[in-house]
């Protein structure tokens, strides 16, 4: 199998954080089959998910606690976090996963989910933002991971947004036809 899919998609490099090195490449583009059941709207298909993630996911914005720490990537103007880092080490599997996830909207045409993992402090949990986009190939779409992190779960939903579900099928089924599902009331 090619891997010419991948080449726009962004690699991360390993980081010295404070004497420490952290590897990045489970972050590296990555794909998979969903398959479809028929629904009276749409027949039965195997779809190709493709897998990217922002550098959102294991860096955060520089505060003056830092002690001039360096940008990880300095066109963003992010640091490396190692908070970040470690929860980042799930999100192939939530990816993964997601077909079988309650997915919620959140603003401009993102959306997101929810995990509790052991990792994060209590009264936490893990939000992890993505969009489903489609691209030039038939029954194929890609999900890019726009950011994720550890939130306090007593803030609600991010951005003081209600959270409104939306299911992982629809939301590829949308993007096959160049659509955005409406977010419910």
């Amino acid at each position: 199998m090619t891997t010419k899919w991948a080449e726009r998609l962004p690699r991360w490099w390993p980081h010295n954080h404070r004497g420490v090195r952290f590897s990045i490449d489970h972050l590296d583009p990555f794909r998979f089959t969903l398959e479809m059941a028929a629904t009276e709207k749409y027949p039965a298909k195997s779809v190709e998910v493709r897998v990217g993630f922002s550098c959102h996911t294991f860096t955060r914005e520089p505060t003056a606690d830092d002690g001039g720490l360096p940008l990880y990537h300095v066109r963003e103007g992010r640091v490396f976090c190692p908070e970040r880092h470690g929860l980042s080490l799930l999100l192939p599997d939530i990816v993964r996963s997601l077909p079988a996830r309650s997915c919620y909207f959140a603003r401009r045409d993102n959306y997101f989910v929810v995990e509790t993992p052991a990792l994060v402090q209590v009264g936490q949990e893990y939000r992890v933002f993505f969009d489903v986009r489609k691209i030039g190939t038939p029954d194929a779409v890609l999900v890019y991971v726009q950011s994720a992190y550890a939130a306090d779960k007593a803030l609600g939903a991010p951005g003081g947004v209600r959270r409104k579900r939306v299911g992982f099928r629809v939301l590829v089924n949308h993007a096959l036809q160049g659509t955005k599902p409406p977010e419910p009331p």
